[in-house]
């Protein structure tokens, strides 16, 4: 599907906006629902990007990312720049070549980002798998939003489980709730983590009360229990 050139397509009025200054965000959230209503596609409810786009000679250029509005790329003749804004509409199905099912799309970026960048909406698009599917693949965006990156990756690569800082239940630094149990009892006291840890994980923790340094095992979410066998 071609690009939506709106300064044609639409009234005067906007044609004439000054963008000399950048487009503010509510303009660039105006401009994607009036090309997405002149493409025929259904319009749906999302958030106008929080930060004003850079200046534009003239009227942005708004078409689909990759062929879906799921995300709208909005582009700029001169200077050229290029930003994208995600809508939330339903990505196509893409029929894979010579097969009867759809293809799976997968979270993919939609711009280059750096080593330890936190990834938002606007950097990612939904792309066709391929025929590659590594590990680790994620297909809803809604997984990956603000989790950050542990190396740079490039723009069209799809997003990797692998790439990404894990997602720790407690973190290095922060208060947990210290469980013992002991003879049918559970004692809580509290404890402040000294490692990053996932569920299951074990790690070291410093009792508050006793400012005793434990092994614990991760049990949820700033939550860890003593295991009286570890030294």
């Amino acid at each position: 599907m071609r690009g939506v050139v709106l300064g044609l397509m639409l009234a005067s009025p906007v044609a004439a906006m000054d963008y000399a200054a950048g487009v503010p965000g509510a303009e660039v959230g105006r401009l994607v629902r009036a090309a997405m209503a002149a493409a025929g596609e259904d319009v749906p409810e999302f958030a106008d990007p929080m930060r004003a786009f850079p200046p534009c000679t003239t009227v942005p250029e708004v078409r689909p990312r990759q062929g879906s509005w799921a995300t709208a790329e909005v582009a700029c003749a001169a200077p050229v720049w290029s930003r994208a804004v995600r809508t939330g509409a339903a990505a196509p199905t893409r029929m894979a070549p010579g097969g009867d099912e759809g293809e799976r799309m997968v979270v993919t970026l939609a711009r280059s980002v750096a080593r330890g960048a936190m990834l938002t909406a606007e950097d990612l698009t939904l792309a066709p798998a391929g025929a590659r599917s590594p590990e680790g693949i994620f297909t809803d965006p809604a997984q990956v939003i603000g989790r950050r990156t542990k190396a740079a990756i490039g723009e069209g690569r799809p997003v990797l489980l692998r790439q990404l800082e894990p997602v720790w239940m407690v973190a290095k630094g922060n208060p947990v709730v210290l469980v013992a149990r002991a003879g049918g009892l559970a004692v809580s006291a509290p404890a402040e983590a000294l490692e990053d840890g996932g569920m299951g994980d074990v790690i070291r923790v410093l009792n508050l009360s006793s400012q005793r340094e434990v092994k614990v095992v991760v049990t949820g979410q700033n939550s860890v229990m003593a295991q009286t066998n570890m030294r």
